[in-house]
């Protein structure tokens, strides 16, 4: 399933990046203007990607499995029941879900560039990681003396939620608005 969401995640990526290079080299060419750098569109490609792998994948996947398994023995027959009852709702899904994602996306963009997240994220970090030096090599230095080796991602979540309770409260000059 994983390898499947994957490889779909990277189809419908490289489909959407084609196309988005394709469309913008034909437009260049019918203009007879000088050619410029092909712009890709990275909202579609990323939504693609998302559906891709997050949403088309399983469903495509569980659904042939199905089909495989309890639906008709033609193949003729499994192929008309797929084209004509399970892809046009999965196309309007398909549609709903991309104007979805390129909706977010585009949003967090501008609320991303609003916002100067990555100065924040900077000044936050100092004294984050003078924390986390604080904090992290005791917890594994006790989590390896102390515990089992079976217990240890147990012991290091835990103490990583301990840590990310620090850090959203405030702690480490980072944390929430």
């Amino acid at each position: 399933m994983i390898t499947s969401a994957v490889v779909s995640a990277f189809g419908s990526a490289l489909g959407s990046f084609l196309s988005s290079s394709s469309n913008t080299n034909n437009n260049n060419q019918s203009n007879n203007k000088r050619q410029s750098p092909s712009r890709i569109n990275w909202v579609d490609v990323f939504s693609y990607a998302i559906h891709g792998g997050l949403i088309n994948a399983p469903i495509c996947h569980y659904w042939f499995e199905w089909l495989a398994t309890n639906g008709p023995s033609s193949n003729t027959s499994s192929v008309l029941v797929d084209q004509l009852v399970v892809q046009p709702p999965l196309l309007v899904l398909m549609f709903v879900c991309l104007d979805v994602l390129r909706a977010n996306i585009r949003a967090s963009i501008g609320q991303f560039r609003e916002t100067n997240v990555v100065g924040k994220a900077l000044s936050a970090a100092g004294p984050a990681v003078v924390d986390s030096w604080r904090f992290w090599p005791f917890a594994v230095y006790f989590t390896f003396k102390y515990l089992k080796k079976k217990h240890y991602t147990v012991a290091l979540n835990l103490c990583s939620v301990a840590w990310t309770a620090y850090l959203a409260k405030g702690g480490g000059g980072g944390g929430g608005d």
